[in-house]
């Protein structure tokens, strides 16, 4: 007994591509879509377990979107633009010097002892902190010739110190963010594959 099997080859192909086109490029997206979500979710819940009291501002800075071409799917994690002048440096470490996202032109304005009470559950000066300061009699003096200035509050007493312009502050990378999207990627990769291209 003999079998034979032909194969027209053009037709094969056609309905190959036609599959890929139709079916499995777009569950290609389905997967991408779905891990980038679940990196944008990680990225969310490590923000607050990195950082101290994040405010939602902080930890809702992640987004993604569909990225590449229908021959290519692809997701973009990002994070947006105005929380990116904010993070930044704690992605990259770095200097923040005078003239960089919140900052004077003299530097960053750091607080000191006298404005302790004053300061949010971050850590930081209120929005209004400055104005209502000087508002308050608070004045811009420098304590030391070459120095750059302080918010002070003259009284009776010592000299209240609210806080000091740095000319630069340093700050070390603290939230890994490719990291932190590699490894959810990873992790979540052969559940949306399972689910997706089953």
């Amino acid at each position: 007994m003999e079998i034979k099997l032909t194969v027209d080859i053009p037709e094969f192909s056609q309905q190959g591509e036609s599959y890929v086109t139709r079916r499995f490029a777009p569950a290609l997206q389905e997967v991408a879509d779905y891990l980038g979500a679940s990196a944008r979710q990680r990225l969310m819940v490590e923000t607050t377990r990195r950082f101290s009291d994040p405010v939602a501002w902080t930890i809702n800075a992640f987004a993604y979107r569909r990225a590449g071409t229908p021959d290519s799917p692809g997701s973009y994690v990002y994070v947006l633009e105005r929380q990116a002048r904010y993070l930044g440096l704690e992605v990259t470490g770095g200097p923040r010097v005078g003239g960089d996202y919140a900052t004077n032109a003299g530097g960053p304005l750091v607080p000191a002892s006298g404005a302790r009470g004053d300061l949010d559950p971050q850590g930081n000066l209120p929005r209004d902190f400055v104005r209502d300061a000087v508002a308050a009699g608070a004045r811009w003096a420098k304590l030391k010739p070459g120095q750059p200035e302080a918010l002070v509050l003259p009284g009776r007493g010592p000299l209240q110190v609210l806080a000091v312009v740095a000319r630069k502050v340093d700050y070390q990378p603290r939230f890994p963010f490719q990291d932190i999207v590699r490894d959810a990627v990873l992790e979540k990769a052969p559940a949306a594959v399972a689910k997706y291209l089953a």
